[in-house]
């Protein structure tokens, strides 16, 4: 692949990768991808000695081959999704933590940001602010903050500054909202009404509330939102990422996709059309997590889609 390639689309790329180690996997995907940054998840870590050497050596690579450091990105927001396995600090589950209150939510936010930058890693796809709805069961379960769009707001907030405080990027997710969702994406693709403007705000709030905190990321929900957008799911989405993501709720911070790889678009979409409509709906960032097979025809179709298009 050519070198402008590498470093003008490269570092728009977030990826997952197998293994322990700095192995041969890893290393020829950052040396032909040149990509952005790394995901981690529990399949990569076996030890705390062992993940801050994998990543000691990643970087080394990175410095050696890209000449510029890798982003390094997690999703630890307790409960049933932390990714840093004992004797890391389990966190509760983020209802949990707004039962407990906010003196809870610092005091465990501020333990995990300083765990995960002595690890060295610089982005936490925390907090969800999905409003759920009160009493039907929904598949966030206890990853949501709960039911009333100002308090998930308050609490969020909160959870972002404390984050931020400690030099970990939050990433507000899943934008516009994915609370009234009857599907998960990793399976399906959720199709959510706005039938009004209060059921839009309901959702929206919460991520108001981040931006007015200065939240560093904010990730996409790939849902289908067919009263803004009769065609595209949100990630791909210019109308709701750009028309009002950025410019309505004024954005300006970086916009990431969730993962790629879920069904909801990857089983729907070609990689082409998921290159070309990420680039047109503003998004920063790629996400590329479980499928490392994946990373090279998505690599590909984002260079075509630029050249296409620029």
């Amino acid at each position: 692949m050519r070198i402008d390639f590498k470093a003008e689309l490269g570092s728009h790329l977030l990826v997952g990768f197998q293994g322990l180690t700095t192995g041969e996997q890893l290393v020829h995907i950052l040396r032909e991808f040149a990509v952005g940054g790394i995901v981690l998840f529990r399949r990569n870590m076996q030890s705390p000695e062992q993940l801050r050497t994998l990543l000691e050596e990643a970087q080394a690579v990175a410095r050696e081959t890209l000449k510029r450091p890798l982003w390094v990105a997690i999703d630890q927001e307790g409960g049933t999704v932390q990714r840093l396995a004992p004797p890391f600090t389990q966190l509760p589950a983020a209802r949990e933590l707004a039962a407990d209150g906010p003196e809870a939510i610092a005091d465990w936010t501020a333990t995990c940001a300083r765990e995960l930058r002595q690890l060295g890693v610089h982005i936490n796809f925390a907090p969800v602010l999905d409003v759920i709805s009160e009493g039907e069961p929904h598949f966030l379960g206890t990853r949501s903050l709960g039911c009333d769009p100002e308090e998930v707001a308050r609490l969020g907030r909160l959870w972002i500054r404390i984050l931020q405080e400690n030099q970990i990027s939050a990433t507000a997710k899943h934008y516009p909202g994915l609370g009234q969702a009857q599907l998960d994406p990793h399976h399906h693709t959720p199709v959510i009404h706005w039938p009004d403007a209060a059921s839009r705000e309901r959702d929206l709030i919460p991520f108001r509330a981040a931006i007015d905190e200065g939240v560093h990321c904010i990730m996409t929900s790939h849902s289908h939102y067919p009263d803004l957008d009769p065609r595209w799911p949100a990630t791909l989405s210019p109308i709701i990422n750009r028309q009002w993501l950025r410019e309505r709720l004024g954005f300006q911070g970086v916009l990431c996709s969730d993962d790629l790889d879920m069904a909801a678009v990857n089983g729907r979409f070609t990689w082409g059309d998921i290159a070309s409509q990420g680039l047109l709906a503003s998004i920063d960032l790629f996400l590329v997590c479980q499928e490392p097979d994946h990373i090279e025809p998505f690599a590909g179709a984002l260079w075509d889609a630029v050249r296409s298009h620029y």
